[in-house]
Protein backbone atom coordinates (compact mmCIF):
# COMPACT_ATOMS: atom_id res chain seq x y z
CA UNK A 1 0.00 0.00 0.00
CA UNK A 2 1.41 3.57 -0.89
CA UNK A 3 2.09 5.64 2.08
CA UNK A 4 2.24 9.33 2.33
CA UNK A 5 5.39 10.74 4.01
CA UNK A 6 7.19 13.92 3.67
CA UNK A 7 10.69 14.51 2.63
CA UNK A 8 13.73 13.95 4.76
CA UNK A 9 17.18 13.60 3.34
CA UNK A 10 18.51 15.87 0.27
CA UNK A 11 18.31 12.72 -1.81
CA UNK A 12 14.57 12.78 -0.51
CA UNK A 13 14.25 16.74 -1.81
CA UNK A 14 15.96 16.10 -4.84
CA UNK A 15 13.47 13.63 -5.97
CA UNK A 16 10.61 15.67 -4.61
CA UNK A 17 11.19 18.74 -6.83
CA UNK A 18 12.60 16.96 -10.02
CA UNK A 19 9.33 15.23 -10.35
CA UNK A 20 7.22 18.63 -9.59
CA UNK A 21 9.52 20.07 -12.24
CA UNK A 22 9.22 17.36 -14.85
CA UNK A 23 5.29 17.24 -14.73
CA UNK A 24 4.81 20.63 -14.10
CA UNK A 25 7.36 22.71 -16.28
CA UNK A 26 9.49 20.81 -18.41
CA UNK A 27 6.51 19.91 -20.49
CA UNK A 28 6.66 23.64 -21.34
CA UNK A 29 10.21 24.46 -21.70
CA UNK A 30 10.23 26.08 -18.00
CA UNK A 31 14.17 25.78 -16.54
CA UNK A 32 15.08 23.76 -13.29
CA UNK A 33 13.98 25.88 -10.29
CA UNK A 34 11.08 26.98 -11.62
CA UNK A 35 9.34 24.29 -9.96
CA UNK A 36 9.97 26.39 -6.06
CA UNK A 37 8.30 29.53 -4.97
CA UNK A 38 9.06 32.15 -2.00
CA UNK A 39 6.51 29.71 0.02
CA UNK A 40 8.61 26.44 0.36
CA UNK A 41 10.05 26.92 3.83
CA UNK A 42 6.50 27.85 5.22
CA UNK A 43 5.12 25.22 3.40
CA UNK A 44 4.04 21.23 4.20
CA UNK A 45 5.27 19.24 1.55
CA UNK A 46 4.28 15.68 0.76
CA UNK A 47 5.05 12.56 -1.34
CA UNK A 48 4.96 9.02 -2.16
CA UNK A 49 7.71 6.93 -2.52
CA UNK A 50 7.70 3.08 -4.31
CA UNK A 51 9.54 0.38 -2.82
CA UNK A 52 12.62 1.24 -4.60
CA UNK A 53 11.88 4.94 -3.66
CA UNK A 54 11.02 6.32 -6.69
CA UNK A 55 8.86 9.22 -6.25
CA UNK A 56 5.52 8.66 -7.49
CA UNK A 57 3.50 11.67 -6.58
CA UNK A 58 4.09 15.07 -4.99
CA UNK A 59 1.95 18.16 -2.63
CA UNK A 60 1.97 20.88 -1.41
CA UNK A 61 -0.22 23.29 1.29
CA UNK A 62 0.79 26.52 2.82
CA UNK A 63 -1.67 28.92 4.53
CA UNK A 64 -2.52 32.44 2.81
CA UNK A 65 -4.11 33.48 6.33
CA UNK A 66 -5.50 31.86 9.00
CA UNK A 67 -8.79 30.92 7.59
CA UNK A 68 -7.55 29.76 4.37
CA UNK A 69 -4.82 27.28 2.67
CA UNK A 70 -3.74 26.45 -0.90
CA UNK A 71 -3.51 23.12 -1.97
CA UNK A 72 -0.43 23.43 -4.70
CA UNK A 73 1.94 21.83 -6.96
CA UNK A 74 -0.11 18.55 -7.02
CA UNK A 75 1.87 16.36 -9.65
CA UNK A 76 1.66 12.61 -10.27
CA UNK A 77 4.42 11.04 -12.25
CA UNK A 78 3.17 9.93 -15.91
CA UNK A 79 3.15 6.11 -15.50
CA UNK A 80 1.38 5.81 -12.34
CA UNK A 81 -1.62 7.71 -12.92
CA UNK A 82 -5.02 5.59 -11.79
CA UNK A 83 -3.73 4.52 -8.80
CA UNK A 84 -5.41 7.02 -6.50
CA UNK A 85 -2.17 8.27 -5.60
CA UNK A 86 -3.36 12.02 -5.96
CA UNK A 87 -6.04 11.18 -4.09
CA UNK A 88 -3.91 10.21 -1.19
CA UNK A 89 -1.92 13.43 -1.24
CA UNK A 90 -4.88 15.59 -1.11
CA UNK A 91 -6.78 13.40 1.68
CA UNK A 92 -3.22 14.28 3.52
CA UNK A 93 -3.47 17.52 2.96
CA UNK A 94 -6.64 18.00 3.88
CA UNK A 95 -5.97 16.41 7.02
CA UNK A 96 -3.57 18.85 7.77
CA UNK A 97 -5.77 22.01 6.34
CA UNK A 98 -8.43 20.99 8.85
CA UNK A 99 -6.58 19.92 11.57
CA UNK A 100 -4.63 23.41 11.78
CA UNK A 101 -8.63 25.12 12.11
CA UNK A 102 -8.59 26.17 7.95
CA UNK A 103 -11.99 27.39 7.04
CA UNK A 104 -11.71 26.40 3.47
CA UNK A 105 -9.35 25.45 0.82
CA UNK A 106 -8.57 27.14 -2.26
CA UNK A 107 -6.16 25.48 -5.48
CA UNK A 108 -6.19 26.61 -9.21
CA UNK A 109 -6.92 23.28 -11.47
CA UNK A 110 -6.05 22.71 -14.89
CA UNK A 111 -8.67 21.75 -16.95
CA UNK A 112 -7.96 17.87 -17.26
CA UNK A 113 -8.27 18.03 -13.51
CA UNK A 114 -11.31 19.69 -12.79
CA UNK A 115 -13.52 16.64 -12.62
CA UNK A 116 -10.85 15.02 -10.29
CA UNK A 117 -11.02 17.95 -7.89
CA UNK A 118 -15.16 18.03 -7.92
CA UNK A 119 -15.29 14.43 -6.95
CA UNK A 120 -13.38 15.47 -3.44
CA UNK A 121 -15.65 18.32 -2.75
CA UNK A 122 -14.23 21.13 -4.66
CA UNK A 123 -16.25 23.81 -5.85
CA UNK A 124 -15.64 25.77 -9.46
CA UNK A 125 -15.54 29.15 -8.90
CA UNK A 126 -14.35 31.06 -11.46
CA UNK A 127 -11.62 31.27 -14.43
CA UNK A 128 -8.18 31.70 -13.31
CA UNK A 129 -4.95 32.25 -14.88
CA UNK A 130 -3.75 31.21 -18.31
CA UNK A 131 -0.28 29.33 -18.02
CA UNK A 132 2.36 29.74 -20.49
CA UNK A 133 -0.45 30.92 -22.78
CA UNK A 134 -1.78 27.73 -23.22
CA UNK A 135 -3.05 25.77 -19.52
CA UNK A 136 -6.00 27.30 -18.45
CA UNK A 137 -6.48 26.99 -14.57
CA UNK A 138 -9.57 27.67 -12.44
CA UNK A 139 -10.08 28.55 -8.43
CA UNK A 140 -11.52 25.53 -6.81
CA UNK A 141 -12.32 25.79 -3.09
CA UNK A 142 -13.56 24.10 -0.26
CA UNK A 143 -15.43 24.74 2.36
CA UNK A 144 -14.47 22.41 5.98
CA UNK A 145 -16.97 20.03 5.59
CA UNK A 146 -18.98 19.20 9.04
CA UNK A 147 -17.07 16.39 9.68
CA UNK A 148 -13.57 16.33 8.87
CA UNK A 149 -12.86 13.02 7.93
CA UNK A 150 -15.54 13.45 5.07
CA UNK A 151 -13.02 14.13 2.46
CA UNK A 152 -14.68 12.85 -1.29
CA UNK A 153 -17.93 13.95 -2.17
CA UNK A 154 -19.25 15.03 1.16
CA UNK A 155 -22.64 15.43 0.48
CA UNK A 156 -23.03 12.27 0.38
CA UNK A 157 -21.97 11.32 3.14
CA UNK A 158 -23.59 13.50 5.18
CA UNK A 159 -27.31 12.38 3.04
CA UNK A 160 -25.62 8.65 4.60
CA UNK A 161 -25.09 9.41 7.79
CA UNK A 162 -28.24 11.03 7.97
CA UNK A 163 -30.01 8.08 6.62
CA UNK A 164 -28.39 6.02 9.17
CA UNK A 165 -29.14 8.26 12.26
CA UNK A 166 -33.50 8.26 11.15
CA UNK A 167 -33.85 5.43 9.93
CA UNK A 168 -31.45 2.81 11.64
CA UNK A 169 -31.80 3.99 15.00
CA UNK A 170 -29.23 1.19 16.46
CA UNK A 171 -26.26 3.31 14.60
CA UNK A 172 -27.63 6.21 16.40
CA UNK A 173 -27.27 4.57 19.77
CA UNK A 174 -23.79 2.91 18.86
CA UNK A 175 -22.66 6.07 17.91
CA UNK A 176 -21.62 4.76 14.51
CA UNK A 177 -20.54 7.30 12.40
CA UNK A 178 -18.54 8.11 8.63
CA UNK A 179 -15.08 8.51 9.39
CA UNK A 180 -13.62 8.64 5.87
CA UNK A 181 -14.78 8.22 2.04
CA UNK A 182 -11.91 8.44 -0.29
CA UNK A 183 -11.14 6.75 -3.60
CA UNK A 184 -10.03 3.79 -2.67
CA UNK A 185 -11.62 3.27 1.22
CA UNK A 186 -14.59 3.97 3.36
CA UNK A 187 -14.28 3.99 7.01
CA UNK A 188 -16.41 4.45 10.46
CA UNK A 189 -16.09 4.40 13.64
CA UNK A 190 -18.20 3.62 16.85
CA UNK A 191 -18.50 4.94 20.57
CA UNK A 192 -16.91 2.09 22.62
CA UNK A 193 -18.73 3.03 25.50
CA UNK A 194 -21.75 2.64 24.47
CA UNK A 195 -21.51 -0.91 23.19
CA UNK A 196 -19.03 -2.20 25.59
CA UNK A 197 -20.53 -5.44 27.43
CA UNK A 198 -19.36 -7.00 31.34
CA UNK A 199 -15.79 -7.94 30.32
CA UNK A 200 -15.46 -3.79 28.83
CA UNK A 201 -14.56 -5.14 25.54
CA UNK A 202 -17.06 -4.36 22.86
CA UNK A 203 -20.05 -6.89 22.61
CA UNK A 204 -19.69 -9.44 19.82
CA UNK A 205 -22.97 -8.10 18.06
CA UNK A 206 -21.65 -4.85 18.08
CA UNK A 207 -18.39 -5.64 16.27
CA UNK A 208 -21.16 -7.43 13.63
CA UNK A 209 -23.34 -4.23 13.64
CA UNK A 210 -20.77 -1.99 12.62
CA UNK A 211 -19.53 -4.43 10.06
CA UNK A 212 -22.85 -4.60 8.38
CA UNK A 213 -23.59 -0.73 8.74
CA UNK A 214 -19.89 -0.30 7.12
CA UNK A 215 -20.63 -2.53 3.94
CA UNK A 216 -23.92 -1.27 4.13
CA UNK A 217 -22.50 2.23 3.59
CA UNK A 218 -20.04 1.20 1.07
CA UNK A 219 -22.90 -0.35 -1.00
CA UNK A 220 -24.12 2.98 -0.92
CA UNK A 221 -21.50 5.17 -2.02
CA UNK A 222 -20.84 2.49 -4.84
CA UNK A 223 -24.57 3.21 -6.08
CA UNK A 224 -23.78 6.70 -5.84
CA UNK A 225 -20.93 6.34 -8.01
CA UNK A 226 -22.68 4.73 -10.33
CA UNK A 227 -25.70 6.74 -10.58
CA UNK A 228 -28.00 4.34 -9.29
CA UNK A 229 -30.75 3.87 -6.80
CA UNK A 230 -32.07 1.10 -4.82
CA UNK A 231 -32.97 -0.50 -1.49
CA UNK A 232 -30.63 -2.53 0.06
CA UNK A 233 -30.64 -5.15 1.95
CA UNK A 234 -27.83 -7.33 3.93
CA UNK A 235 -28.65 -11.21 2.13
CA UNK A 236 -26.10 -13.01 4.16
CA UNK A 237 -23.03 -12.73 5.90
CA UNK A 238 -20.31 -14.35 7.84
CA UNK A 239 -17.82 -13.04 10.41
CA UNK A 240 -14.74 -13.84 12.02
CA UNK A 241 -13.71 -12.70 15.92
CA UNK A 242 -10.07 -12.21 15.88
CA UNK A 243 -9.23 -10.15 18.97
CA UNK A 244 -11.19 -8.94 21.77
CA UNK A 245 -12.02 -5.08 21.14
CA UNK A 246 -11.58 -2.84 23.52
CA UNK A 247 -10.37 0.85 23.09
CA UNK A 248 -11.07 2.10 19.46
CA UNK A 249 -13.66 0.61 17.15
CA UNK A 250 -13.08 1.14 13.37
CA UNK A 251 -14.59 -0.44 10.34
CA UNK A 252 -12.79 -0.22 7.14
CA UNK A 253 -13.45 -1.27 3.57
CA UNK A 254 -10.84 -1.37 0.74
CA UNK A 255 -13.20 -0.40 -2.11
CA UNK A 256 -11.06 -2.49 -4.80
CA UNK A 257 -12.12 -5.48 -2.94
CA UNK A 258 -16.00 -4.82 -3.69
CA UNK A 259 -17.52 -7.02 -6.31
CA UNK A 260 -20.79 -7.20 -8.35
CA UNK A 261 -22.45 -5.65 -11.08
CA UNK A 262 -24.45 -3.22 -9.77
CA UNK A 263 -25.37 -2.22 -13.22
CA UNK A 264 -27.39 -5.14 -13.32
CA UNK A 265 -29.90 -3.08 -11.43
CA UNK A 266 -31.28 -1.26 -14.16
CA UNK A 267 -31.64 -4.42 -16.06
CA UNK A 268 -33.61 -6.77 -14.00
CA UNK A 269 -34.48 -4.30 -10.76
CA UNK A 270 -31.73 -6.52 -8.88
CA UNK A 271 -28.06 -6.48 -8.35
CA UNK A 272 -25.78 -8.39 -5.45
CA UNK A 273 -22.95 -6.79 -4.31
CA UNK A 274 -20.35 -8.50 -2.16
CA UNK A 275 -18.04 -6.37 0.30
CA UNK A 276 -15.71 -7.48 2.35
CA UNK A 277 -15.23 -5.64 6.19
CA UNK A 278 -12.32 -5.18 8.25
CA UNK A 279 -13.09 -4.37 11.79
CA UNK A 280 -10.33 -2.46 13.95
CA UNK A 281 -9.49 -1.79 17.43
CA UNK A 282 -6.80 1.30 16.75
CA UNK A 283 -5.03 -0.35 14.17
CA UNK A 284 -5.78 -3.76 15.13
CA UNK A 285 -7.58 -6.38 13.26
CA UNK A 286 -10.00 -7.63 15.47
CA UNK A 287 -12.80 -9.24 13.22
CA UNK A 288 -13.06 -9.60 9.18
CA UNK A 289 -16.28 -9.81 7.69
CA UNK A 290 -18.18 -10.78 4.56
CA UNK A 291 -20.95 -9.11 3.75
CA UNK A 292 -23.39 -9.95 0.75
CA UNK A 293 -25.49 -7.34 -0.01
CA UNK A 294 -29.04 -7.45 -2.36
CA UNK A 295 -30.26 -3.98 -4.12
CA UNK A 296 -33.33 -3.97 -5.43
CA UNK A 297 -35.52 -1.00 -7.35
Amino acid sequence: MFKVTTPQSSEDWQAYYSLRWQVLRAPWGEPRGSEQDDLEQDAEHRFIKNNDDEVLGVARLHFNNHQQAQVRYMAVAEGNRNQHIGSRLLHELEKIAWTQDADELVLFARERALDFYKRHGYELKEKAHLAYDDVQHWKMVKQKPSEPGWFRHPNWTQVLQNTWRESIPISDAMGIKVESYTDWQFTTRADLDANLNLHNTMFAGSIYSLATLTGWGATYLALKEAGLEGNIVLADANIKYLKPLNNDPRGSVELAGCKGKLADLEDSGKASYHVPVNVYDGDVLVAEFEGHFIVKK
